[in-house]
């Protein structure tokens, strides 16, 4: 069997459903651990999952966000997002780890009493094993646990624009038939 053959098989057979864990982080902050597989290979996943850019096709529920100081490694993000139950706005400060694969988060302001988080991005057969770890803290008891349970509610969409976006940054990136010389 061909390779072309083999990649044609692997990216026919469906891809496994999201594992979705609900955790607490070592300081006591229940959230979630969602693992799943993308086509596409680390390197774009982890630049999608870093431009702030494009963030709003991962999570839709944010109204706006503005870039309040960045570099290569490291951004303070701004969100105003619509939460259901509340349009809470926060900053963020983004941190890139290129090597280890890992984009995280923690909340440095804003009307949240916590937020931390990151993406794991690792090689896979089928092209990356992705991680999302997401802890926070509304700050009001009960309020914490309507919106993380709404938070749930959206994870497998999240996943689904996860894959979308990287399928679209695959397509970005393959050599395009007019490109490539053509043979007598």
């Amino acid at each position: 069997m061909s390779v072309l053959a083999v990649l044609l098989l692997i990216s026919a057979t469906p891809l496994p459903p999201p594992e979705i864990v609900p955790q607490t982080d070592a300081v006591g902050t229940p959230g979630v651990r969602v693992g799943f597989v993308v086509e596409a290979p680390p390197v774009l996943v982890l630049d999608m999952l870093w431009d702030v850019k494009r963030f709003r096709e991962i999570f839709p529920d944010i109204k706006a966000l503005t870039v309040l100081r960045s570099t290569d490694t490291q951004a303070d993000v701004k969100f105003d997002v619509d939460a259901i139950i509340a349009s809470p706005t926060y900053t963020l400060r983004r941190t890139l780890r290129s090597q280890a694969g890992e984009v995280s988060w923690v909340d440095i302001g804003g009307d949240l009493k916590r937020i931390v988080g990151r993406w794991i991005v690792t090689p896979h057969a089928r092209g990356s094993h992705v991680i999302y770890e997401s802890f926070v803290d509304v700050g009001v008891p009960g309020v914490s646990t309507v919106y993380r349970d709404v938070a749930k509610t959206k994870l497998d969409q999240m996943v689904v624009r996860v894959r979308a976006g990287a399928a679209r940054a695959v397509a970005r990136t393959a050599p395009s038939a007019a490109s490539s010389p053509s043979s007598p």
